[in-house]
């Protein structure tokens, strides 16, 4: 009887992986496929940026309630909606030639993956004997942590040999894979409607503030920080999220539970992660846009470095689990930490000429680092809590990561427009270059694509042009 639970358990333990693994792998795959995608759909970066950050806000905006709902409906229930919007995402995204449409279907992705997250996380936690539920949760992290990692490499290779759409379209096949296990090795479990009820208004503003004030800090660069629009837009999503707390602390089912952040061993853990995440979303999108466009390696290539980053992740996530059980678990954190700090420290120092081997090593070392903290970090989280607060703080967990890397995401590409502008602004006065008002705009509206061609800077002067395209 054991041994079947014990192989039960695997087998549940390795479909709730796979969908893990699924979703985290789609997470950062886009990151490297921007240049691909740019050539088939028009639009500037910071547009382009909302396959990234629309795809992660939806996902921080829904997941807390979805946490809440995965308690009254069921998790196997949840997982399969969860997972059904997942599949009808990718398709839409893979089939779209507008960047509206693959940002509605990127919007979708997110929305399933809210929905799938918390239960998964929580059925674990009930299916794992209780001495093996930190094991269970460090495979879980290692699995998102490796995942992550390879979206780039996976990328590469795919748009190498097929196109940027089957990131998308290979998520099809997958998820009815994943959907299929779930049926099989995941048992029923019964609707519990004395499990607290769904806020509608206070998942509203938590959703709509989330919203409005990533959304603005996306149009930064587009309309200027003092415009009014993006003041106003900023203003209301932070006035929805003050109503929101306000509101919440009022409710006897709080969405956001007021004793979370009087813990200190969780809140100590969800801030680490939140830097943690921050900056992986900063050296994901950076080095994935120095590799192509300034270094001009192929999607491939690019993917085939990140494996250095990749493989350390996928290696020692199982190792820093295990570190965590034997001995104090801020040593694995640390140590985490400190290889992440000489990883920043290399990257800084990155330039035209850099070799393989200097940015092999900076993507090592964050490897190292992540390998180390994520699985961790997430025992830690999960040991602070009761067993019947999984789903809230899983769901809190997700957010906080979420928002994190879509902070990440605008910061890392606003850099790029801000110094490319600059850039750009010595050039011409380094050579006396006086440009019109609508040259001015070609050129500034050329630069802040994702990749710029020729075709786009024809009107401006021609001694100018060899220049931006170097």
């Amino acid at each position: 009887m054991q041994e079947s639970l014990n192989a039960k358990v695997w087998l549940i333990l390795s479909a709730v992986s796979a969908l893990i693994f699924l979703l985290n792998i789609d997470y950062t795959a886009v990151n490297l496929a921007l240049v691909s995608i740019s050539e088939e759909v028009p639009a500037d970066l910071n547009t382009f940026q909302w396959l990234l950050s629309g795809y992660v806000l939806t996902w921080a905006a829904f997941v807390v309630p979805a946490g809440r709902f995965a308690d009254r409906v069921g998790k196997r229930k949840m997982i399969l909606i969860g997972v059904s919007l997942f599949i009808a995402g990718s398709a839409l995204t893979g089939l779209g030639y507008r960047i509206d449409v693959l940002i509605a279907g990127r919007i979708l992705q997110g929305i399933g993956a809210a929905i799938f997250i918390p239960p998964c996380y929580g059925l674990i936690f009930d299916t794992m004997p209780p001495k093996k539920r930190s094991f269970g949760m460090g495979i879980l992290a290692g699995v998102a942590g490796f995942g992550l990692a390879a979206g780039p490499t996976c990328a590469g290779y795919l748009i190498y040999y097929f196109s940027w759409r089957w990131i998308f379209y290979i998520n099809i096949p997958l998820g009815f894979l994943a959907i299929l296990a779930v049926i099989l090795f995941v048992p029923k479990d019964s609707s519990n409607l004395k499990a607290p009820k769904i806020d509608p208004l206070g998942s509203f503003l938590l959703a709509a503030g989330l919203g409005l004030f990533m959304f603005g800090l996306n149009q930064i660069e587009i309309w200027g920080i003092r415009d009014l629009k993006l003041i106003s837009m900023i203003a209301a999503g932070v006035t929805a999220l003050i109503l929101f707390w306000l509101f919440d602390r009022k409710q006897k089912n709080q969405t956001m539970p007021r004793h979370f952040f009087q813990n200190k061993p969780f809140m100590s853990a969800l801030l680490a992660v939140t830097l943690n995440v921050y900056n992986f979303s900063l050296i994901l999108v950076m080095m994935g846009l120095y590799l192509q466009n300034t270094l001009h390696y192929s999607g491939y290539d690019a993917g085939l470095i990140f494996l250095a980053m990749t493989l350390a992740i996928g290696l020692l996530s199982p190792i820093g689990g295990k570190l965590g059980d034997k001995v104090d678990i801020r040593y694995p954190i640390i140590a985490g930490f400190l290889c992440l700090a000489l990883s920043t420290f290399l990257m800084s120092l990155l330039n035209e000429s850099s070799s393989v081997i200097t940015i092999l090593s900076a993507l090592l070392f964050a490897g190292i680092g992540l390998g180390l903290s994520w699985p961790t970090l997430n025992a830690s989280m999960m040991r602070a809590v009761e067993p019947h607060e999984i789903n809230t703080a899983s769901a809190l967990f997700t957010m906080a990561t979420m928002v994190a890397n879509t902070l990440g995401v605008i910061v890392s590409t606003s850099l790029v427009v801000v110094f490319g502008q600059r850039k750009l602004t010595t050039l011409l006065n380094e050579h006396s270059i006086i440009l019109n008002e609508e040259q001015h705009t070609v050129l500034f509206s050329a630069i802040n694509q994702v990749e710029h061609t020729a075709k786009q800077l024809i009107g401006l002067p021609e001694n100018l042009v060899p220049k931006l395209l170097t």
